[in-house]
This record gives C-alpha cells, structure tokens and sequence, in this order.
C-alpha cells in the first residue's frame, strides 16, 4: 500500500505517476524498470517515488490494483446484473475490448503475473484478480439455470471457466504480437485486425456461447 503521502499530493500527479509506472512496467517488466527512469517520466524528483512507497515491490502491487479497478469499472460499471448470462457475455467480452485496445498496458500487466520469476507477486494478487470475475459468472449461470435460460446439465464451474477462458485469450489477441499472429492463423483473418475484424469475431464468440448454453427447443 501506499504511505499517506501519496494521498497528499495532487490528483494529476498522482494520476500521471500511476500511468506511468503501468506502462513503465508492462513495457520493461518489473526487474527491468528503473525508479529514476519512472520518477524522470512521471515529472518528480528522482527520490520521491520511495516518499510515497516503501519500495518498488510496494509500487508495483499497487499499480497492479490499481489496473484492476479500472478494468473493472469499464467492463462492470454499466452492466445490469438483471441482464441474462448471454447479455452479460456480450457486454463483458465488448467493453473489455475496448478497455484493453484503449489501455494495453494493463493486460501486459495481468499476464506478467504468470512469468517466471514473479511467483511472490502470484501468490498475492492472482487470487484477488481471478476470484470476482469466477463469483460473477457462476452466480450469473447458477441463476439462469434455475430460470431455465441455460441448459440444466451445463456444469456452472465449467462453463464461467470456458467463458472466462476465451475472453482473456481473445483480449490477448488484440494486443500481444504471438497472439495475433496465432488469432490470426486459426480464424484465417488477413490483414489488419480492425475495427470490423473485431466486431466479426465478438459476434462470433457470442453467439457460439448462445449455442452452448441455451437450452435446444424441441417441437
């Protein structure tokens, strides 16, 4: 956590040495990120970063909630937890994308938690990162099973997993370079991955979501 001096400085500065870190460190890595180069780029003097942290471990934490948060108000702020699953699936999977396209740097720092070497950084934040989205969806699809919107044998567990599994690798795609590549290769897309590419393959993983859970109608 941060010390109280943080708290105390300014909102824009503040906010630019959050931003700053975050991309710092999804460019770099957090052994490779220099807290001069930081304090340099934030526009503050070469000591004050550790004035508002005990160390860069702490900084890095913080930034990573921090990155949290923000992806969770984009993806979650405007979503009506009255919506069904398939609703929900849509919404989820649009605005993250657009989160993410808008800030990459925050998915790099989600996925450098599964490097090697930051094992100490996994042990503190993967539970807090994975757990929300786990609760939501399987209290999402527990629901809509009672209701008789999805299948009564789709195991809840498997699908909130399966559902969360393709939007963290779709995500990736739009932004890691081996992803897009591979993106690329197994939905034969050439070219660019635009606008219309995405708005192609998000209504494709939608729908293919429909298929596997809503319950077939028979005459």
């Amino acid at each position: 956590m941060p010390k109280d001096t943080f708290f105390k400085i300014n909102e824009d500065k503040r906010e630019r040495l959050l931003r700053e870190a975050a991309c710092l460190f999804a460019e770099r890595g957090f052994n490779q990120t220099d807290v001069a180069e930081l304090a340099h780029r934030a526009g503050i003097a070469k000591g004050s970063i550790y004035n508002y942290f005990s160390s860069k471990e702490d900084l890095y934490l913080f930034v990573c909630r921090d990155g949290i948060e923000r992806s969770r108000l984009a993806v979650y702020g405007d979503l009506n937890p009255a919506w069904d699953v398939f609703r929900q699936v849509d919404h989820i999977f649009r605005q993250g994308a657009s989160f993410v396209r808008t800030f990459p740097e925050y998915l790099i720092l989600y996925g450098n938690i599964s490097s090697a070497g930051m094992e100490r950084f996994a042990e503190q934040m993967s539970l807090e990162v994975e757990k929300f989205t786990a609760d939501h969806l399987k209290r999402v699809l527990r629901h809509d099973i009672q209701m008789g919107i999805v299948r009564n044998d789709v195991d809840a567990n498997l699908a909130a997993f399966a559902i969360n599994s393709l939007y963290i690798v779709f995500l990736t795609s739009l932004v890691s370079t081996h992803f897009k590549i591979r993106m690329r290769e197994y939905l034969e897309i050439e070219g660019d991955i635009d606008d219309a590419v995405i708005e192609k393959q998000l209504h494709s993983m939608t729908v293919m979501v429909d298929r596997m859970l809503r319950p077939v109608c028979t005459k």
